[in-house]
């Protein structure tokens, strides 16, 4: 890819929507599989049982916070390009980071705050506990949990505050988490 090509995808919003919502789509089939067509299941494996159903719902999670983490690089982009960091040498771009520390270890929590949503004042309103372990469940989700069995180091499991029930993260309701996400995202996407 050219440097001026290179350059102008990374400093646009709308390339960092778009893969969020395409990653959205994706973790909506998985979804739309799990939930809606047994057909489909019984295509993928004969006698799909429940642990395979759950590392679909961990593959659809997966999708679901990589779109929430390109949606929140692109609040990033469109509102703080600041906190956008590449580096050129010559014909070669190399991006560092959208949002410091927190990108490089796809810490969702954190880049709500470094995109401002959390701020006071802020009109996005998804602020409370459960949000917050929400997003923390995800971003293991994106380090490990989709893609390994096991974390690779044990004591980095993401572990639940308590008064925290469990199934608003880990089930079905987490949907009433990140739906909300892609709303604002495309209320961003159209200012």
């Amino acid at each position: 890819m050219k440097k001026e090509d290179y350059l102008k995808e990374l400093n646009n919003p709308e390339s960092w929507f778009k893969q969020a919502f395409v990653q959205k789509m994706v973790a909506d089939q998985l979804k739309d599989i799990i939930v809606e067509d047994a057909k489909k299941l019984s295509q993928i494996k004969d006698g799909l049982d429940h642990p395979d159903i759950v590392y679909l719902w961990g593959a659809a999670l997966f999708h679901y916070a990589v779109g929430i983490e390109n949606g929140i690089k692109g609040i990033i982009v469109k509102r703080k390009h600041s906190l956008v960091h590449y580096d050129i040498d010559g014909d070669d771009v190399t991006l560092k980071n959208i949002g410091g520390k927190a990108s490089k270890q796809h810490d969702l929590y954190s880049l709500c705050h470094a995109a401002g949503l959390l701020d006071k004042g802020s009109d996005f309103k998804q602020k409370d506990d459960i949000f917050k372990n929400v997003m923390m469940s995800l971003s293991d989700a994106i380090r490990w949990a989709a893609k390994y069995p096991i974390p690779l180091v044990n004591s980095k499991v993401y572990k639940l505050e308590k008064d925290i029930p469990s199934i608003t993260v880990y089930g079905f309701h987490v949907l009433d988490t990140i739906e909300p996400m892609y709303d604002y995202f495309e209320k961003v996407r159209e200012e």
